[in-house]
């Protein structure tokens, strides 16, 4: 074979290779599960010529009208600490490639959970003892690491609703290696972080701004929790630093790293991911990006009870949080885009009293005066007796801006009017105006 043959193979195999990779970055196994699918992608493209598994080779061909089945996976990915019995970082990942969307949704790791009795008996079956009450990221240091599914995803299929078909578990050597093997991540460290910790052999001193950070930093800053928010402040840190894990890992510099991972991921990195699942997801390469990927906090306050510190979820503002990450349907690029409002102080105002309420009129242009607006004229309507206060508007576009005193107003436009606005006061104002 000629060398020029020889680099045009291997151009094309890095080619498919970084393909693969934004590949699985959209099927939701986002971040260290992308590095699992790494795997996947070395044996798929990376085999001895003659395999089956090469594309083109000894494969029958797919009908370029048939529609593979769609796919809606939830895969659960902890970080584990030194010791791998505590779970101390939780996400789960959601993709649908109906919407062609990664939800991100992060659990605390101080959130209270209440052992179910299954669980309790899980605990019995294995010798160990009953629990009541702890945090989630506890309940594999009473349980086990290897029994995960009975204990830590079963609590979150409980909490939130919903199934976790796989998950991966990393721990703090094989996350450092990672982020090494990409060659670091570039982000924003928000505030000065420093911590000694000679027991659990943590030791942390970041400076504010813009910072290059490599494994050892890496873990620093997922890991550092001196925050005015404690726990929640801790997570939404670890959301940003996988924001820019996932940049990176989008990168086209990512594919001479692939080797390096592979080994990696194979050494330090548990999970339950079949990698035959791969071939499903190439039908979603061309429309995935990094701006399909969004972030969540379970949401919910941190709080002492009984001495001890707990996150508590928010179990009414939960509900539309799930509706968010796991069950969206509108497709990514077709979400209802908010026109901006044109706030214009400039604009000429005249006010009319329509509602029949005493000083009406006035106390509605002092209220315009306070916030910057000039009122040219104020006076009554033709008639007493308006119901919806009514802003009209030469252009309807800065009529909008009124909405903020008048949500209940109805708004028209007519360039025949004398000033820029006039507001007629309806009764309306004694709910909308406070």
């Amino acid at each position: 074979m000629s060398t020029k043959g020889t680099k045009k193979k291997l151009n094309k195999k890095k080619k498919l290779a970084r393909t693969f990779l934004r590949a699985m970055l959209g099927t939701g196994l986002i971040c260290i599960i992308a590095i699992v699918s790494l795997v996947g992608c070395y044996n798929y493209f990376f085999k001895e010529e003659g395999t089956s598994n090469k594309p083109g080779k000894n494969q029958g061909t797919t009908k370029k009208e048939e529609k593979l089945e769609d796919i809606y996976k939830n895969v659960a990915v902890f970080g584990v600490d030194k010791d791998g019995y505590r779970t101390d970082v939780i996400f789960v990942v959601n993709f649908n490639s109906e919407t062609n969307k990664v939800k991100v949704l992060s659990v605390p790791r101080d959130t209270k959970v209440t052992w179910s009795e299954e669980q309790k008996q899980s605990l019995r079956d294995l010798g160990k003892g009953v629990r009541t009450v702890s945090k989630i990221n506890e309940m594999t240091a009473y349980g086990g690491i290897e029994n995960i599914r009975d204990f830590t995803i079963n609590e979150l299929e409980r909490m939130l609703g919903v199934t976790i078909d796989n998950y991966v578990i990393v721990n703090i050597k094989a996350f450092n290696e990672i982020v090494d093997a990409i060659g670091g991540v570039d982000l924003y460290v928000p505030q000065d972080m420093k911590h000694t910790d000679y027991a659990g052999e943590l030791f942390i001193d970041l400076k504010e701004g813009q910072q290059h950070l490599d494994g050892d930093k890496a873990e620093q800053f997922v890991r550092f929790r001196s925050y005015p928010n404690g726990d929640v402040d801790r997570v939404a840190a670890q959301q940003v630093f996988l924001k820019a894990f996932a940049d990176k890992l989008l990168s086209p510099s990512i594919i001479t790293k692939i080797p390096k991972l592979v080994s990696i991921v194979f050494n330090s990195i548990t999970t339950d991911i079949n990698l035959t699942e791969i071939p499903q997801y190439y039908q979603y390469i061309n429309n995935f990006n990094g701006e399909n990927i969004s972030f969540h906090i379970l949401p919910g306050e941190g709080r002492y009870e009984g001495g001890a510190s707990y996150f508590f979820p928010d179990l009414d503002a939960l509900d539309a949080v799930i509706q968010e990450v796991f069950f969206d349907t509108v497709p990514a690029g077709q979400e209802p885009v908010e026109e901006e409002v044109v706030i214009d102080k400039e604009v000429s105002i005249t006010i009319l009293n329509g509602s029949g309420i005493t000083g009406a009129a006035g106390r509605a242009r002092d209220q315009l005066v306070e916030q910057g607006y000039t009122v040219s004229e104020v006076g009554n309507y033709q008639t007493h007796d308006v119901v919806t206060t009514m802003v009209i508007a030469k252009d309807e576009t800065k009529a909008k801006q009124f909405l903020t005193y008048y949500p209940n107003a109805q708004i028209t436009q007519d360039e025949t009017i004398a000033t820029d606005i006039q507001i007629v006061i309806g009764t309306d104002i004694e709910t909308s105006v406070e």
